[in-house]
């Protein structure tokens, strides 16, 4: 259990009793309040009694709690409550009642029946964050307290802030990208040449330049590659299909070159001369009555290419002219790839790309830039939500948005970016057990963050404590 408590010297009452060892202690959602009391040097008239009124109270006054008190009867005052009970006061809230006894000159031994151990325990409120434990005397037994003589014991601050472990992302000394795309490209029955003006190709062709423009352009982007890949449908002869395939992805690929002046090397060329992959993702998703009879027949018909797209045509003729017409003209593609790499960015550049390009940084990138704001502040916590959102499936970055928004004490949220984080590691642990705590499953919580100190995390450490 961890003491969360300002602990004052010890402090002596009008009445000449003894406080010390005050503090204010919260354990999971109790806080308990205690005290020394001491009446062995106690001024206590034989016939009277003094009653001690403990006080608990918000420093802003946002609340407060009288504890139960204490009383201490002289020694004739304790008889007669003892012959006449009806006589005793505040019998039903009383903490305790002590009662003054002569010291034995005798005896040097402390009496323990002139020191009590108080301590109340109360469920915590928020006001008892930042609290005071205070004691008043009513000297006369009477009900009536001086309020000047009340004695202040001490000051604590109980909020308890569960502490997070960031994860420092992985260098990424090369900010490899890709921009990627699909154009349909019209050729002229039976011919492999590009004419840049037929049909769709004006679009078609744009579509791919408009590509490249975007990374060549940027002064931030360098090419690395380009890899196109040519794709022809089932329909005709297998030769004839991998003549067209093959010839049309390399008539794109000496545009490109011609154009860009890249070279031959940059442009990585392949080509698939039927494909009947994506004929197989159509029929899936298709509403042909047939369909399982025709992926049947692509799945189980001859091994014949050729002979199987004669058959499927035989068999199946209405759907196959849907296929034709609705099905073919797509497959007939054109795939590409653009690979480059994104220069370094100095901090304070990186700073301003966070807020307009976050897409150009690296996770490390983003992180250093989190490091120049105060922990749980906007900025700080916008850093993290960029860096999940440009990389939802990296584990590093669904921990460390989880930890932003644990920060904030948005426990449920981040539950489901720990859902994403796979891996055992102990921040992911400690973040798990954090945010269970902050949903007061202690018990859950403390499993987690059990986990986490398998790593010797120190967040963990601190947070155990709460739970212990």
């Amino acid at each position: 259990m961890t003491v969360f408590s300002g602990v004052n010297a010890q402090q002596v009452l009008q009445s000449r009793t003894v406080v010390d060892n005050a503090g204010i202690l919260r354990h999971r959602d109790s806080v308990t309040v205690s005290m020394r009391i001491d009446i062995s040097s106690a001024e206590i008239k034989s016939g009277s009694s003094v009653i001690l009124h403990p006080r608990f109270a918000s420093l802003s006054g946002t609340g407060s709690a009288y504890l139960p008190p204490v009383e201490i009867m002289g020694r004739k005052r304790s008889i007669y409550v003892e012959r006449n009970p009806e006589q005793k006061y505040l019998d039903a809230d009383m903490y305790a009642v002590m009662v003054k006894r002569r010291k034995d000159s005798k005896n040097n031994q402390a009496d323990e029946s002139q020191i009590l151990d108080y301590a109340v325990t109360l469920p915590y409120s928020e006001w008892m964050d930042s609290s005071s434990l205070s004691i008043s005397e009513d000297l006369c037994g009477c009900g009536k307290v001086n309020p000047a003589g009340t004695v202040s014991l001490c000051n604590a601050d109980i909020a308890f802030t569960p502490r997070l472990a960031y994860v420092v992302p992985k260098a990424e000394p090369v900010k490899t990208r890709e921009l990627s795309g699909r154009s349909y490209l019209d050729f002229r029955v039976n011919r492999t040449e590009i004419d840049p003006s037929y049909r769709k190709n004006p679009v078609e062709l744009q579509r791919i330049i408009a590509s490249i423009d975007t990374v060549k352009n940027d002064t931030d982007f360098t090419i690395t590659s380009i890899e196109i890949k040519g794709y022809a449908s089932p329909e005709g002869s297998y030769p004839s299909n991998r003549r067209l395939a093959e010839g049309r992805t390399e008539s794109l690929k000496k545009y490109l070159i011609d154009r860009y002046g890249f070279p031959s090397t940059t442009i990585k060329s392949s080509y698939e001369p039927e494909n009947w992959e994506g004929l197989v993702e159509y029929l899936k998703t298709s509403t042909l009555a047939d369909k399982d009879a025709i992926l049947a027949h692509i799945e189980n018909g001859p091994e014949d290419i050729d002979r199987k797209e004669r058959e499927m045509k035989q068999k199946f003729p209405q759907s196959y002219k849907v296929i034709l017409n609705d099905c073919y003209p797509g497959l007939r593609r054109t795939d590409y790839r653009i690979d480059y790499v994104i220069r370094s960015f100095k901090l304070d550049e990186a700073k301003e790309l966070v807020k307009t390009a976050p897409q150009r940084l690296s996770l490390e990138e983003m992180f250093a830039v989190a490091q120049t704001y105060q922990p749980g502040s906007e900025d700080f916590n916008h850093v993290f939500d960029v860096a999940v959102r440009m990389y939802p499936c990296d584990e590093t970055a669904n921990l460390n948005a989880a930890n932003a928004l644990l920060e904030q004490g948005r426990a449920e949220e981040a539950l489901r970016y720990l859902d994403k984080v796979k891996s055992s590691v102990p921040e992911a642990e400690n973040a798990r057990g954090v945010a269970y705590l902050l949903l007061k499953d202690y018990d859950r919580a403390e499993q987690h963050i059990e986990k986490a100190l398998e790593g010797n995390l120190d967040a963990a450490k601190h947070n155990i404590e709460f739970l212990k």
